[in-house]
């Protein structure tokens, strides 16, 4: 089982490193082919749809939870009617979802009719159906890939997404360098994520699944309800976050807009999945920790994972900070200066959250998430007031800054007294922590600065090697200034593993 974890953990690493460098090689050639426009369009279609997929209800994490309990209870034939419920549950969800996705697609013109031209609009309504079958199918088949999940099968499952990861936009480039245009790729994508969906199934089934249409548990229907309401209160809110600034953009804006803020979420998707690539994996073994009633050790995991990460997010918001602007530039030319500013205004507030995710999954699995969801929700709405009038008087940077402001009243401020007082997360041990590692993280910040003062002609070369110096200096000043003995011994192994060290 560790094995799968570490390995896990390390196809997530690589899915993103590898992510990141398709989607450095993938948006210019998408701004070549198909333009700022369809790349807006093609955007704000998936901020919609993403509001069609809230209708999971968050019973997700639920079925994880229920699903590892039963089978550690040896309760069987409870797991297979568990299997069975939900199953019912998700298809009457995928008939709802296409009900509504019909809706929707009606309603576009009216949403959009103000800054879109007609060719847009029905390209929009056009990628919305092609979206709309693929996460119609997906409700169903989310019950076989997270009970793929609740086996902790993470080789497979981050296995498959990697390998999905490189074709799709492989298929894409062909696709679109062969003159096809956004309809031709979406429907790419579509068809891929069908694949996936039939390797989950019969994965699921190789693993033992089993499904049974009876002897439904309607108390334990009640409980799961309760349990998920509250994710699901989170999913929305998530959805307010990272959906509504397209959708606000678009109806004031435009599709262009759209797109130039949609690459902006490009660095903070990376920046995201980041921080989400150890935390993701350690759902079930919170689980076991909070069966088994291990608070000291929920913290010092809380700490661990929360300084791991930030070493890695501070070198990555560090160097964006000290070379970001330089690197928009040359990945795409002038025009988007935009994307610097926005990008800045989310990632530095998200840092904190991101490296405190794990907060999440132990609430989840303390079923304490109540209080987060309804703090996260009243943080939302005040979001969406603000990016409606900050788009009107700064532009699309104004949904940016609204966005900031409540990751900092919500996310950091109020739940970090909350960890403290009611997860009971030795919080102020944490940021201890934080503040010391944060040392080498500016001095480093200080050294990128004078470089970039020194060396100021750009070229992708100059960037490269400002790029290599200070990822070197921050490695050596974190080694030696931030790390502790338990993380400088995991460094030691790694390095005498790849024979640097004898």
């Amino acid at each position: 089982m560790k094995s799968e974890l570490k390995i896990g953990s390390l196809l997530s690493i690589l899915s993103i490193i590898l992510g990141s460098l398709i989607q450095i090689l993938y948006t210019p050639m998408y701004m070549k082919y198909l333009g700022t426009s369809d790349y807006g369009i093609n955007s704000l279609v998936q901020s919609i749809m993403g509001y069609v997929g809230m209708l999971n209800l968050g019973l997700g994490s639920a079925i994880v939870r229920y699903t590892v309990r039963y089978r550690a209870e040896g309760k069987i034939e409870e797991e297979k009617s568990l299997n069975g419920m939900f199953l019912t549950i998700f298809f009457i969800i995928m008939g709802i979802s296409i009900l509504i996705g019909f809706y929707l697609y009606f309603m576009i013109p009216t949403l959009f009719v103000e800054k879109f031209t007609s060719i847009e609009l029905i390209k929009t309504q056009k990628v919305f159906i092609i979206m709309m079958i693929s996460t119609a199918i997906s409700f169903p088949v989310s019950v076989f890939s997270t009970n793929i999940i609740s086996r902790q099968k993470f080789i497979y499952q981050k296995g498959l997404s990697l390998i999905k990861l490189v074709i799709t936009p492989i298929v894409g480039a062909i696709l679109m360098v062969k003159g096809f245009g956004l309809l031709a790729v979406v429907t790419s994508i579509v068809i891929l994520n069908l694949i996936t969906y039939i390797f989950d199934i019969f994965y699921a089934f190789k693993l033992g699944m089993r499904v049974k249409f009876k002897d439904f548990d309607i108390n334990i229907l009640k409980d799961i309800s309760k349990y998920s309401f509250y994710i699901f209160l989170n999913i929305i809110i998530d959805r307010i976050y990272w959906g509504t600034d397209r959708i606000i953009i678009g109806k004031y804006i435009g599709t262009s807009a759209v797109g130039i803020y949609a690459i902006a979420s490009i660095f903070n998707q990376v920046y995201m999945s980041l921080s989400t690539a150890i935390s993701g994996v350690l759902f079930p073994k919170i689980n076991i920790l909070v069966v088994e009633n291990k608070i000291k050790e929920l913290s010092d995991l809380f700490i661990k994972i929360g300084r791991i990460q930030y070493i890695l997010l501070g070198l990555i918001s560090s160097g964006f900070i000290a070379f970001g602007k330089e690197f928009i530039y040359l990945w795409l030319g002038e025009g988007y200066s935009e994307v610097y500013t926005i990008s800045l205004w989310i990632m530095i507030p998200l840092t904190i959250p991101l490296i405190q995710s794990s907060g999440i999954a132990i609430m989840q699995a303390r079923n304490l998430h109540q209080f987060r969801s309804i703090v996260y929700f009243f943080i939302a709405i005040l979001n969406i007031i603000n990016s409606i009038q900050l788009v009107k008087n700064y532009g699309v940077v104004g949904c940016a800054i609204a966005t900031g402001i409540s990751f900092i009243l919500g996310q950091i401020i109020i739940m970090n007294i909350y960890y403290r007082k009611r997860i009971n997360i030795d919080i102020i041990l944490f940021w201890k922590n934080i503040f010391k590692m944060t040392i080498p993280i500016i001095i480093v910040f200080i050294l990128g600065i004078l470089m970039n003062k020194f060396i100021n002609n750009y070229s992708f070369k100059t960037f490269i090697f400002k790029g290599s110096i200070y990822t070197l200096f921050y490695l050596i000043f974190m080694y030696f200034m931030g790390m502790n003995i338990e993380e400088k011994n995991e460094v030691k192994k790694l390095l005498k593993k790849l024979r640097i060290l004898k």
